[in-house]
């Protein structure tokens, strides 16, 4: 009898974590602050909306938090977050809850002043303290605060070129657009685990990126009436050429060989002509 073979689950994507407990803290508090709406007692409504407002706020400001420390833990070089979320988040927590105390349940001083602080110190405790410090060599000859820089602009790039992406209609243009952002995207993941020079990062970025995006840009913008399909071919044949010598790029660059980046993208806008 055949061995059987063990069946291969799909890859789950992290993502980062939300402050679901906040949120259910919210429900009641929603549902307060409406009932006050529907008894007509407009100035408790007022008060328990601002006391809704700032406990929101306080959600958000932790999920951006705990967003900031996901990047950051997932990154092989990343700088710690400039603005501390999750302790700006705790502290209005604190001042949010007071402000409930006194002007929404007519709490005694002490005991407001006492479940405010023990509430936003818990959050605090419970969420964790903000990444202070940075994921960053001390040695090894690159400016690594300029390559994060770029590294950043450069997944910003793609991130537009993805925008632009769904305003296509084609799908194999659409496949084409996948597959060349996708080298992009290894040749990014790999230099960032194996820093090279700025230099490299640059050229990608203003060789490759830039003409890559303004070139789909302009596609997307031109009035679907007046664009044949020799157009789209063309685009779809360059970005195919593109991921061919893209993948070269990638060898050589995981065998540590110098960086050749032969694909003139910018050749795109004379070759389309738009």
């Amino acid at each position: 009898m055949a061995k059987a073979k063990k069946m291969k689950l799909p890859s789950i994507k992290k993502k980062a974590k939300k402050a679901i407990i906040l949120y259910i803290f919210l429900m009641p508090m929603f549902a307060s602050t409406i009932a006050s709406l529907f008894a007509s007692d407009y100035i408790r409504f007022i008060a328990k909306l601002i006391g809704f407002g700032m406990l929101f706020a306080t959600a958000k400001l932790i999920d951006r938090g705990l967003e900031s420390e996901f990047n950051y833990n997932e990154a092989t070089l990343a700088q710690a977050p400039k603005i501390k979320y999750k302790l700006i988040g705790s502290i209005l927590l604190t001042i949010s809850l007071l402000y409930i105390g006194l002007f929404v349940t007519n709490l005694n001083i002490l005991n407001t002043l006492f479940s405010s602080i023990l509430g936003g110190v818990g959050a605090y405790i419970y969420y964790g303290k903000d990444p202070s410090v940075d994921k960053l060599p001390k040695e090894g000859g690159v400016n690594y605060q300029k390559l994060l820089k770029s590294l950043s602009e450069a997944r910003e790039k793609l991130k537009s070129i993805d925008k632009d992406k769904e305003k296509i209609d084609n799908i194999e243009l659409k496949s084409a657009i996948d597959k060349a952002t996708k080298r992009a995207h290894q040749i990014l993941n790999t230099i960032e685990q194996d820093p090279k020079d700025i230099n490299i990062v640059r050229k990608f970025m203003v060789v490759y990126l830039d003409g890559v995006k303004d070139v789909i840009s302009q596609y997307t913008n031109i009035d679907k009436e007046v664009l044949d399909n020799s157009y789209r071919d063309r685009l779809i044949e360059l970005l195919e050429d593109a991921s061919v010598r893209f993948e070269k790029e990638l060898e050589r660059i995981k065998s540590n060989e110098l960086f050749d980046l032969d694909v003139q993208i910018d050749a795109l806008k004379k070759q389309l002509n738009y």
